[in-house]
């Protein structure tokens, strides 16, 4: 027999009491404390080594913290929500800071910009422009240089290569020793040449002396050894100018010198030994020409006042001749043709005098060096 309680409950249509409640509601594990506070620490890590991902799961944590869903109450109270959230942006703000610190203004400044004493060593210029090809000059006329040079777009200048300081004109008669391209302060391109005259020789270095030949001693030696003695002084041998000592000796050419150049000798030279030999310089050799064969191999005492074939002097006594019967046949002869004796092809002088021989006159004249000619 039902009790009352359990009449009254069919009676009402309801379960007879004792009843089983119904089970509560699942909770979904992602909203579960444990799982808030994984993802928190998660976002902190990712954070830490990457920092896009890191705020993405940030964000993600911190809407965790406040969602719940399926009719299901919130586990933690609104305080405890509002302080998850703020520990969760202090947390991932730390890591952040630590792994990924931010430039220094200053730091940023020095890293794009020079030091000060770079500055202070390379003024703000404009950038050069690239350098146009330029040729080698040297050993070239200046003019040469100066037309190719503003060709290729260079501002071109030139000063004296020696010690001198002297101006530069004429620029076809100046030569190029040097040349120096430079940075100008419009951004451009410059060259500067060093010269020196045409014909002198370049100083060792920009600037200093010119280093001019001196004379070597050629005096006794044969024109071959006098040649290649100033060939190693570096004379040039375009500047020789080469003259007889005898006076019934015709001045040989170079050619005819070098030809036989160990019959010719010097016996006098002028500049003297050591003496410059610069580009306005003649160089003079003094030639005497005999061979074993000849009669007189010695060098004369002094240039110009002797014959080196005796009887070549219109003056010669020849041996068995007395001096009486000369000077009367001087006499005889100036009587006679007013003129004195002379030996046809002599050499002589003064230029036009006139003199006799075999009964002929002959004039002191040219071509070439005077003498007896009829």
């Amino acid at each position: 027999m039902l009790s009352a309680t359990k009449e009254t409950a069919v009676a009402y249509g309801q379960p007879p009491y004792p009843y089983t409640p119904a089970p509560a509601p699942v909770r979904p594990w992602w909203q579960t404390s444990g799982a808030r506070l994984a993802f928190i620490g998660a976002a902190a890590v990712i954070m830490a080594i990457v920092e896009g991902l890191g705020i993405l799961l940030m964000f993600a944590s911190i809407a965790m913290i406040w969602i719940s869903t399926g009719g299901l109450r919130h586990p933690w109270k609104v305080w405890q929500r509002i302080a998850a959230t703020v520990g969760t942006l202090l947390l991932c703000l730390i890591v952040a800071g630590i792994a990924h610190p931010v430039k220094k203004k200053d730091d940023a400044k020095t890293a794009s910009t020079p030091t000060a004493a770079a500055t202070s060593k390379a003024p703000e210029t404009p950038a050069p422009a690239a350098a146009p090809q330029l040729s080698n000059y040297t050993g070239k006329a200046l003019s040469e240089a100066r037309k190719g040079a503003e060709a290729a777009g260079y501002t071109v200048g030139n000063r004296d290569a020696s010690s001198e300081s002297r101006g530069v004109v004429q620029t076809e008669n100046w030569t190029v020793c040097f040349q120096k391209i430079s940075d100008l302060a419009d951004g451009k391109k410059g060259v500067d040449f060093s010269v020196v005259k045409e014909g002198e020789p370049c100083p060792k270095e920009d600037g200093s002396a010119l280093p001019w030949p001196v004379m070597p001693n050629v005096v006794g030696t044969t024109y071959n050894k006098a040649v290649a003695d100033l060939k190693a002084a570096g004379v040039p041998l375009e500047r020789v100018k080469l003259e007889d000592v005898y006076l019934d000796t015709d001045t040989p050419t170079a050619e005819q010198a070098a030809k036989d150049g160990e019959e010719w000798h010097v016996c006098f030279q002028d500049p003297g030994k050591d003496g410059k030999v610069t580009s306005t310089t003649t160089v003079r050799l003094d030639l005497g020409r005999w061979s074993d064969a000849s009669l007189v191999k010695t060098c004369p005492a002094a240039k110009g006042t002797t014959y080196q074939i005796p009887a070549n002097d219109p003056d010669y006594q020849r041996p068995g001749t007395s001096t009486g019967d000369d000077d009367s046949s001087s006499q005889g002869g100036s009587t006679g043709g007013g003129a004195k004796t002379v030996h046809p092809g002599a050499f002589c002088s003064p230029a036009g005098a006139v003199g006799t021989a075999n009964g002929k006159t002959y004039t002191c004249k040219g071509p070439g060096q005077n003498r007896w000619r009829p």
